[in-house]
């Protein structure tokens, strides 16, 4: 059963469904997301560069002891110790690497160096040795071809690279020491053909790679956002507001909630119509992000046309001037509502909770403190900011207000 891609439709402001939509032969992502598909390529890949870089050791490991044993042809050594000493301290290298702690720092920058080097130097003793009567040595050289390109984790412009420089390196041995000219010729053009054929299945495999890359992190995007407006979704911010407690809580900083309401909606749907309404939806959000860009806060879409922000260590000042600036630029919009009562543009009433975690306190009664907040700025004519803070959290009991005590904020404050 096969899975079908996500539907881009909608998705203006997602990068991955943006890279999507592109149509390249091997694409290049923004230098922050081309990290991001490099670290995963190379954990999804780890087992098989661990294991291509074992081989690989010993295969020049026992090359080496044959060499220490003084096998000969005619009396000329096959190998350069030098060179396999130099091919063997660079293949334990790469080994240690595949198999330390630090292999997604650090193994792809050693690799783009070492393995070219490596492939080099074997790529011209595999001549060296076939140029002294051991022709069956030239089976090697397919596998330096496949490698860069399939088990060793390299990029496709990266393995693409070696591949070239390692056939250059064979012709030049081939000259070098004296290839028979037939048998050269059918090694180069063997090597050719071959390299040609794994760089197009390398390349087709990385585009597909990459795309599956794109599509599971836009599977992920979508869980986390609601598509109508891309602010994160009621699902992103209940497991937020949690952890960004516990934090707060454990650096002793305040956190602010607002509730953001568009004041009279239905009647906007009324008069102008759902995909008007959707509209004006997505130009609040876009309002909201606009003015909510800190690391740590939070714009979500809490349901129908309500949203909510989180702001973290923030104070009254901070809140007021947020909310406030909120509350203009969504003014400022000018979207016509002659449906609604409290002014003819579109506008919203905002109830904010300003508090100080306590770990032994859950979040859900500042929620509920915003809320609060909310129903004083619909009551006292919408359109306007209201702030309650840590006096008021105080009067909570188990996240709601006994009944008297706010009817007593309702008309005390009024």
């Amino acid at each position: 059963m096969t899975t079908s891609p996500p539907s881009l439709e909608g998705l203006d402001d997602s990068p991955y469904a943006a890279e999507l939509r592109k149509a390249r032969p091997v694409p290049r992502f923004a230098a922050a997301m081309e990290a991001d598909y490099r670290g995963t390529f190379l954990r999804d890949n780890r087992t098989l560069v661990r294991l291509s870089c074992t081989l690989v050791l010993l295969l020049i490991g026992l090359r080496g002891l044959e060499v220490a044993l003084g096998r000969t042809v005619g009396g000329i050594s096959e190998s350069s110790p030098p060179a396999l000493l130099s091919v063997l301290a660079v293949s334990l290298y790469l080994a240690w690497l595949a198999w330390s702690r630090g292999y997604e720092r650090h193994y792809l920058p050693w690799a783009r160096v070492l393995i070219p080097v490596r492939n080099c130097l074997v790529a011209a003793q595999v001549v060296r040795v076939a140029a002294h009567g051991e022709l069956d040595i030239l089976m090697l050289l397919p596998l330096l071809l496949i490698g860069p390109f399939y088990f060793m984790g390299l990029q496709y412009r990266t393995a693409l690279l070696v591949v070239c420089l390692t056939v250059v390196s064979m012709l030049g041995a081939a000259i070098a020491f004296h290839l028979p000219l037939p048998i050269a010729f059918h090694t180069v053009a063997f090597s050719v053909v071959a390299a040609v054929t794994f760089a197009v299945g390398a390349q087709q495999l990385e585009r597909r790679t990459r795309r599956a890359f794109l599509e599971s992190r836009l599977v992920a995007e979508l869980a986390q956002h609601d598509v109508l407006t891309w602010t994160k979704n009621r699902r992103m911010f209940d497991a937020y507001l949690p952890r960004l407690w516990c934090q707060a809580a454990e650096d002793a900083r305040a956190v602010a909630i607002l509730l953001i309401d568009v004041d009279h909606f239905k009647p906007y749907n009324d008069r102008y119509g759902h995909q008007a309404g959707d509209v004006a939806l997505r130009k609040v959000a876009h309002t909201l992000q606009a003015c909510v860009r800190r690391p740590l806060d939070l714009v979500a879409r809490y349901g129908g046309e309500e949203f909510t922000v989180i702001l973290y260590d923030a104070d009254g000042r901070l809140v007021s001037s947020t909310a406030e600036r909120i509350r203009k630029s969504i003014e400022a919009l000018a979207l016509e509502h002659k449906a609604s009562r409290t002014g003819a543009v579109l506008t919203v009433s905002i109830g904010a909770a300003v508090v100080a975690p306590d770990m032994s306190r859950a979040p859900g009664g500042a929620l509920q403190l915003a809320d609060e907040a909310l129903y004083r700025a619909k009551s006292k004519g919408r359109n306007r900011v209201e702030i309650l803070d840590e006096a008021e959290y105080r009067l909570l009991v188990t996240g709601v207000f006994p009944q008297q005590l706010a009817e007593t904020l309702r008309q005390g404050r009024a």
